[in-house]
This record gives structure tokens, sequence and C-alpha cells, in this order.
């Protein structure tokens, strides 16, 4: 799930193109290989309007991993652009795993404060949880939109997250310029950056889960309306528990790019 939720939340010296022409809508699919084969397939969308900024995922399981454990996740988020900064609004995420559905809620207040459900039963987890939280901290989805909005380019920056169980923290290096070649469903230049993930409170920072870092490529899409350039992640690889796995995209298509900014197969 952690895998998933980096490719969808990170799964943008690249000058921002002149010819940028205004997003109004971005959908990306991306495979997550483990070895040799595709265990995990997300969608990623995003809708934007009048400053409104509506995202949304599923993850689901795929081919042999079915085998062992059907697993699907929807997400969905709001956020809102005030100015050049982005602003969380709420955020939905449904995890369905074989027979069990659980749910978790966020909705931000005026003043920043989050309210937040299922509330977290263990008091002193919940007391962590809550102590941690601050006005800098953003959803998942909200946080790959300013990641991929935080500059010239997606990094360096850092980013305080929280989905419902967990707050952690992204810390994103430059790596430098690339560019993507082959057959995939992204071609043209790349920001290649290193992240490194590292758990505050919940389940994973009480189980001293270790800090995990991931390489990440991020490509430019197109402009907001704030006249910065939108970046999201085009490729991600890295190990978790040992085993190396790799996500990459397979289709992208944004309304009111620039044509050399992506190519979309279909």
């Amino acid at each position: 799930m952690r895998i998933a939720l980096a490719a969808a939340a990170l799964l943008a010296s690249a000058a921002v193109p002149a010819q940028a022409e205004p997003v109004s809508a971005v959908s990306v699919s991306y495979n997550i290989d483990v070895g040799p084969m595709t265990m995990t397939v997300v969608k990623y969308g995003l809708d934007l309007k009048e400053g409104a900024m509506r995202s949304r995922a599923q993850i689901k399981s795929h081919g042999i991993s079915r085998v062992f454990s059907e697993y699907t996740a929807n997400v969905e988020a709001e956020s809102r652009a005030r100015g050049p900064a982005i602003a969380p609004v709420s955020f939905r995420l449904v995890r369905e795993r074989d027979d069990s559905i659980r749910e978790a809620r966020l909705q931000w207040k005026d003043g920043g404060a989050i309210d937040y459900s299922p509330r977290e039963k263990k008091a002193e987890r919940r007391a962590r949880i809550d102590n941690a939280l601050n006005d800098e901290v953003a959803d998942p989805m909200t946080a790959v939109l300013r990641i991929g909005t935080s500059g010239e380019t997606p990094c360096p920056s850092v980013h305080q997250i929280f989905d419902g169980r967990d707050v952690f923290e992204l810390a994103l290096t430059d790596k430098g310029e690339g560019e993507m070649k082959g057959d995939g469903g992204y071609r043209g230049k790349v920001r290649n950056c290193e992240v490194s993930w590292t758990p505050i409170a919940g389940r994973a920072a009480e189980k001293n889960e270790p800090r995990e870092s991931y390489d990440v490529s991020f490509a430019p899409i197109g402009e907001l309306p704030s006249g910065r350039t939108l970046w999201l992640p085009v490729s991600l690889s890295g190990k978790l528990k040992g085993l190396r796995f790799t996500a990459y995209v397979t289709k992208l298509k944004s309304e009111g790019e620039a044509a050399s900014t992506a190519s979309t197969q279909n």
C-alpha cells in the first residue's frame, strides 16, 4: 500500500517550458512491478476548475498477486489553490482487502484544524498523532500537488503528510536533469529526485519502521492557473522489505498540455 500511495502521491534542471498551456485535467496510469511481474496498477486523475482541485486514484492488485490477496483502494480528495499555495480541503480513502473494508476520512476546518475518522483507539498513539498534526500537514493527494508545484522543479522540498493512520515526512533531494526514452507512457525531459520516507507518528513510527528511500523521475505536465508548472511522477523505484519494485507510467493524458511536453499512449 505504501508503494502504491507513493506512486500515486509522488507518481513532476528542466526549465519551465515557455509554451506550457494551462492544465484543466490530467489522467495517468501506472504499473507497479516486483521483479518481472506487475503486481499493482494505479489510475490517477486530476480535475481543476476555478481554483478547486479534485484528485482521485484507484489502486488495485493485479496478476498473480490476486491469488494471494484481492486488494483495492479508492482515494479521492479536494484541494484548493490559495495564491501560489495549495491547501487541503478533504480526503477519503476506502481500502478493500478480501472481505474486509476500511475507510478513513479527513476534513480541514477553518484555521487549519484537522478532523479525521475513525479516531485512533489507543490513547497514547492518538495523542502522538494529534501532536504531530500542524498547519503544514496535507493528505497524500494534496501532497502530490504540492510536490508538483513547489518551485521550478519538484526537488529539493520537504512535505509532511497524514493519511488517516500515519503521519510521515517526504524529503526530496535533487539528482539532476534526465530524459526518458523508449516505449513507455511518457517520453521527454524529467527531473530526477531521491525521495526519503520517514514515519513521524502512528503505527509505522511505533513499530520503528526504518527510513526508506526511492528514486523518482518527475515530468512537466503543463501550467496551473497560478502560472506554476505542474510536475507529476513518471517513474519510481526502490526496495521495500528487501524486494525491489519499479513503478512507471503506461498512459498519460493532459488536457491543454503543449505537444512537446508529453507523449500519450492509447
